[in-house]
């Protein structure tokens, strides 16, 4: 036994070294000490130590995923879910409506909307939408609301 509490030791360094570089849920560190040979319940000692010491929350990384993805950089419902998803959290209630986050982050990105704008501009302005995770129909609707003077977007 002495063995496997040198490996919970050995892991639960790792571990740490991982958490300095960003946040990981419990998913996604389970993951990793499997993906580094970790048996099963070396991984669950692991984070159950990791939770025990406030290291590891999926509550607070999933607070701050939303704040990411709603304040900071304003992303549509599939780049949140996806986001979420990757990591091993449940897809988070949204609030706000779709439309509004998509219209702050073309002013986050963007600023004012010039008042003429030539269709290279407009298309750039939609692909940046997508990109960020809104659907097509959202990202034409938040671009009238962002610049009303817009005839032909997309």
């Amino acid at each position: 036994m002495q063995g496997s509490s040198e490996r919970v030791a050995q892991a639960i360094e790792r571990a740490l070294r991982w958490l300095r570089r960003r946040d990981f849920s419990n998913a996604e560190l389970a993951q990793r000490l499997a993906d580094y040979g970790y048996t099963e319940a070396e991984a669950r000692a692991v984070l159950e130590w990791l939770q025990a010491e406030g290291f590891v929350s999926d509550q607070r990384l999933a607070a701050r995923l939303l704040e990411r993805y709603t304040v900071e950089q304003p992303s549509g419902r599939t780049r949140i879910e996806h986001e979420f998803a990757r990591r091993g959290l449940a897809a988070p209630e949204l609030d706000e409506d779709e439309e509004s986050r998509a219209v702050r982050a073309l002013y986050q990105r963007f600023g004012e909307p010039p008042a003429n704008a030539d269709p290279r501009q407009v298309a750039r302005w939609f692909r940046f939408l997508l990109q960020r995770g809104f659907d097509a129909e959202t990202a034409q609707t938040a671009l009238h609301r962002w610049n009303p003077q817009l005839e032909n977007a997309p």
